[in-house]
């Protein structure tokens, strides 16, 4: 079958299976949303009803409610129910339903006579409780003053007091049931002071009221809590269920039928498919795997696979003097001939990777052994004379051999590489000129820069965390190249240190940024290295600064990075006591980026941790990055030292970190660095 007719058949069955999905899909689409809509109304009722009786709870514990958010909901949900009346699908497949909806709506008007009830008796126990509530405490008032034989008595009032408050929250007849007794006896005793009789007179009268309504009250309220409504709802839900199976019946069954088409369409493209993909993953000219079925395998990276490049050389040549049809004839011949080297136990797949390059691709854990492999593959090859039109015409080929990743892209860089050797093997040292190439441009760069004046301080406010206000700067290093565009230092600090242009570093950025801040009231920190600290000339550059700028030290912090080791305590206190005598402070930088060494802390008195944007920049969505900040923010508590989130680059970060109770917040949700302090004022 030719391509176009592949072409046309796949499409018509394309096109056939679309058309049905989607008429299915209107169709489907069509009832199930008017089936989901009527679903949503039952929960939307149910809803409703709870509500309904929440509110009449709530009514019971509140003093002062307005009613008219009842009679509101009452009108809200019967509305509701007859609407069910009104939906076309109910009227044509769901008479049942709607029979039992009628029911409920009949279930729920004897429901609304009882909240009627319920609000009248709730009024009146409501009242007799503040009553009892406001004359509770004018006897108590009072008690200190009445005569010690009244006092029992008032004793035994304000109990009573008590125990009806109780069993009113409880709702427990029976405990006011108890009080009858208690009451009768109170009511025939007469107090000596006259005011106290009137008061006493009026709260035993708020105490029958209780108790005479109270029994009631609780009747109502077990009516209104009946689950028989809830009942009657749900089987109109689950009526609505059954009648919908008829429809779900007829729908199942057109899906199966489309199923089926689909499946017979998607049999016959993917068969098509199939072959097409087979095809492309073939060199049509000499029928060996090609570059994209090389790609796919190696996608295995669990496996030890090791690749052998081979390359014809001078092949552009070769085709241009013996022409293009001689040339394929060559590149066939050559496959041939890889194919047909013995390879025992490796199992290899050849390929063609490019115009004029091979590959032969298998596992091999032993390394050792690929040489010998290479130069079998080459001695293997030129063994025998290629003969093509009656001429040998045997190519000269380079055989490369690598097992480090990308394979590939390792093989060709030692083709490219032009080494003398034949077959050679890829090793590390291929890529340490373009190390040092690197290596050597970015010390030049850093020595321009600092000739040019181009390494900056820029600064990036540290706010409040209560008042987001700016409280202090972090000065940060950055390296202006020549495109006149920041960058940050970061990647030049290895070189920097190799090249001992480290301390020059230092000492600009303290220089420049003192230079700025000396001009400001905010305080600033500066990162500084344990090579820093450790060297004198640095320490001494730092103490002349400070003394230079007399009136600085107190808004100075310098951050010591948490995730250096600290080798040599004694140099670090010696350090820190020297700047403390400027009135300096201290802070830890990184705080959790690594092996958090709570006890660098307690060693060196530290007044500030900074804790490190990789536990803060996912906290909001990151438990166990959430329990170890917790745990920083609670040391750090506990021992006086105020805390810094880094990182900060989101409103729900800064919301979370706010409310563990951070002190100072710095990140880009706030400000990014920027090359002269930024006033809030």
């Amino acid at each position: 079958m030719r391509i176009s007719q592949k072409l046309f058949l796949t499409s018509a069955l394309g096109l056939i299976a679309l058309v049905s999905i989607f008429i299915f899909n209107s169709f489907s689409h069509h009832y199930f949303t008017k089936r989901n809509a009527i679903e949503l109304q039952f929960k939307s009722l149910e809803i409703a009803e709870k509500k309904l009786d929440y509110d009449i709870l709530h009514d019971t514990f509140f003093l002062y409610v307005n009613h008219d958010i009842l009679n509101q909901q009452i009108t809200t949900i019967k509305a509701m129910i007859a609407q069910f009346s009104t939906i076309p699908l109910m009227v044509e497949s769901h008479q049942q339903t709607l029979v039992a909806l009628k029911e409920h709506a009949q279930a729920f008007e004897k429901k609304i006579q009882v909240i009627y009830d319920f609000q009248t008796n709730n009024t009146v126990v409501k009242n007799a409780t503040a009553a009892i509530v406001t004359m509770q405490q004018r006897l108590f008032q009072l008690n200190a003053l009445v005569l010690p034989e009244d006092r029992q008595a008032l004793n035994r009032i304000n109990t009573i007091a008590g125990t009806i408050l109780l069993a009113k929250n409880a709702q427990d007849v029976q405990i006011i049931n108890t009080l009858h007794q208690d009451i009768d006896a109170l009511e025939t005793y007469h107090f000596h002071d006259p005011s106290v009789m009137e008061l006493a007179q009026t709260t035993l009268f708020h105490f029958n009221v209780i108790v005479e309504a109270f029994p009631k009250f609780i009747a109502i309220m077990s009516q209104i809590n009946d689950p028989e409504l809830a009942k009657t709802l749900e089987h109109a839900k689950t009526l609505f269920v059954q009648e919908s199976e008829v429809q779900l019946k007829s729908i199942t069954h057109f899906s199966y039928l489309l199923v089926l088409l689909y499946l017979i369409s998607i049999g016959i493209i993917t068969f098509f498919l199939f072959k097409s993909e087979k095809e492309s993953r073939m060199d049509a000219l000499t029928q060996l795997a090609n570059r994209k079925a090389y790609e796919e395998k190696i996608a295995h990276k669990n496996r030890p696979y090791v690749l052998i490049l081979i390359n014809i050389k001078k092949f552009k040549h070769y085709n241009d003097f013996y022409g293009i049809h001689a040339g394929d004839r060559l590149l066939q011949e050559t496959a041939n001939r890889l194919t047909s080297i013995s390879l025992l136990k490796i199992n290899p797949t050849f390929y063609r990777l490019g115009a004029d390059d091979f590959g032969i691709l298998f596992e091999l854990s032993k390394t050792k052994k690929l040489k010998a492999i290479a130069e079998t593959v080459l001695y293997e090859f030129s063994k025998e004379p290629i003969i093509i039109d009656g001429e040998i015409r045997t190519p000269s080929i380079a055989v490369v051999a690598s097992a480090s990743a990308p394979l590939l892209e390792t093989a060709d860089m030692v083709l490219k590489s032009k080494q003398q050797t034949n077959p050679t093997l890829y090793n590390e040292g291929f890529n340490l000129r373009e190390i040092i190439k690197d290596n050597v441009t970015k010390v030049q760069e850093l020595k321009e820069a600092f000739a040019e004046n181009r390494i900056v301080p820029f600064y990036q406010p540290i706010v409040s965390g209560d008042t987001h206000r700016i409280e202090k700067y972090e000065v940060l290093a950055r390296i202006i190249l020549l495109d006149n565009k920041p960058y940050s230092i970061f990647p030049y600090l290895r070189i920097a240190k190799e090249a001992n242009l480290y301390c020059q570093l230092t000492k600009t950025i303290i220089e420049q940024s003192f230079a700025t801040l000396a001009l400001s009231d905010k305080e600033f920190s500066i990162n500084l290295s344990i090579n820093d600290i450790v060297n004198h000339e640095t320490v001494r550059m730092i103490c002349n600064t400070l003394e230079l700028y007399p009136d600085i030290g107190k808004r100075v912090i310098f951050e010591l990075l948490e995730s250096e080791a600290i080798d040599d305590y004694n140099a670090i206190r010696d350090f820190i006591t020297k700047v403390r005598t400027y009135g300096c402070r201290i802070a830890i930088d990184d705080f959790g980026s690594g092996y958090s060494n709570f006890a660098h802390i307690l060693n060196l008195s530290i007044d500030i941790i900074k804790i490190d944007g990789s536990l803060i920049k996912n906290i909001d969505t990151d438990v166990k990055a959430n329990t170890i900040v917790e745990t920083i923010v609670g040391f750090a508590r506990n021992t006086s030292i105020k805390t810094v989130a880094e990182f900060v680059h989101t409103k729900a970060v800064a919301d979370h970190v706010k409310n563990l109770r951070i002190d100072e917040f710095q990140g880009f949700y706030f400000y990014e660095p920027s090359s002269t302090p930024i006033d809030d004022k």
